[in-house]
């Protein structure tokens, strides 16, 4: 996928925050409670690689996070759109049959297809052990039936990594991920609107008969090789679920920042307020905290440690932050805060549905907890 950045300089990093004030801060504008405009997007895409935001597989994940919490400062659905679906772009990458990696990889790092990883059921989250959705092996091919619901980018997916139970011809079951094309393997989608991020949709998957050729599957049965790889990978998008929380945070601190050095209340700017100071402190202190935690986890994948525990305190700690930080952004706006004149309500819509995504709080705190105590809340 590329040789990628070995590092991100301050002067480039400046260079691609201008550029994404220019050209893609009035596409977030625009769309930030609409569906991303997939027909611009292999533009889109185009135009970001041009101000340097990385798009090929990287040897440094932090810088990496670095340009993905820009481009989240100033569009974050459109960050999570991508990092989603270039997380479908490594494990196909990584796993993938050669033909399908060589066609689908370059089609989805240019924007011209979108990937989706799909684990949760109606009736299972986190809970993966206890997945409904089966394959069947069927000749040259696996049948999938079931459902996947809340998936990101399922609604406009072109490629799927599908969490199944598996069959085996002695009948015992396994999970194991499956790659869905589906041009060659159709699924159907439904779109559920939600709370915040609009512009990044989830959606319903319905699997019915789907065939998909055995080869999509890889690996000898029993080889717990791609079910590694693929929460892997899962560990790396909940670290960067952390980082677009960490762009929103930002944004709503400079523009309580700049809000605060103009707004005149009983003869003062209410920045000299001691209330409001104490509030900027706080929202400066936690977003450089979560940008730590989230910098050492990126580290430990990249380095290829199991990482359960710092991806699960890096995004548990980030998403829950960005929701105080702009809570307190409206706070300082005051009622101007409420309005859709400005985008402070929008950030906090979006920080509280990031809470939700790639686990929720409550089942990464169960992570850490059993790493620190050895004790275990769930089987």
């Amino acid at each position: 996928m590329g040789d990628g950045h070995a590092s991100m300089s301050d002067d480039q990093l400046a260079s691609l925050r201008a550029g994404l004030e220019e050209d893609i801060r009035p596409l977030g504008d625009r769309h930030g409670d609409d569906r991303l405009p997939l027909d611009r997007l292999p533009e889109i895409v185009k135009t970001l690689r041009g101000h340097g935001y990385p798009m090929e597989d990287t040897q440094d994940e932090v810088a990496a996070a670095l340009a993905s919490e820009e481009l989240a400062r100033v569009f974050p659905s459109l960050e999570g759109c991508l990092m989603i679906s270039y997380a479908c772009a490594r494990y196909i990458a990584a796993a993938g049959p050669a033909e399908l990696r060589d066609r689908a990889v370059p089609a989805l790092l240019r924007g011209e297809g979108i990937g989706c990883l799909a684990s949760t059921e109606p009736d299972h989250g986190s809970n993966n052990a206890a997945l409904e959705t089966r394959a069947v092996p069927d000749g040259d091919d696996y049948v999938i039936n079931g459902q996947k619901r809340w998936i990101s980018n399922a609604d406009i997916s072109d490629y799927a990594i599908v969490l199944c139970r598996v069959a085996g011809a002695d009948g015992s079951e396994e999970i194991r991920p499956i790659i869905v094309e589906r041009a060659r393997s159709p699924y159907r989608t439904r779109d559920l609107p939600k709370l915040g991020l609009t512009a990044f949709v989830t959606s319903e998957m319905v699997f019915e008969d789907c065939r998909v050729p055995r080869e999509n599957c890889i690996g000898p049965a029993g080889s717990p090789g791609n079910l590694q790889l693929i929460f892997r990978t899962m560990q790396w998008a909940r670290c960067r679920i952390a980082v677009v929380s960490l762009g929103i945070a930002r944004a709503a601190l400079e523009a309580s920042v700049s809000y605060a050095r103009r707004r005149r209340q009983f003869g003062r700017r209410i920045g000299e307020f001691q209330l409001i100071q104490d509030k900027i402190f706080h929202m400066s202190a936690e977003i450089d905290a979560s940008r730590l935690l989230i910098h050492r986890a990126l580290t430990s994948v990249q380095q290829g440690h199991r990482s359960d525990r710092e991806a699960s305190m890096a995004k548990a700690y980030a998403t829950e932050m960005a929701v105080r930080v702009t809570s307190e952004a409206i706070q300082i706006h005051g009622a101007n805060g409420l309005s859709p004149d400005y985008p402070l309500e929008r950030y906090f819509r979006d920080a509280r549905a990031l809470t939700i995504a790639e686990g929720t709080t409550e089942i990464h705190k169960l992570v850490v907890a059993r790493s620190v105590l050895g004790l275990a809340a769930f089987q």
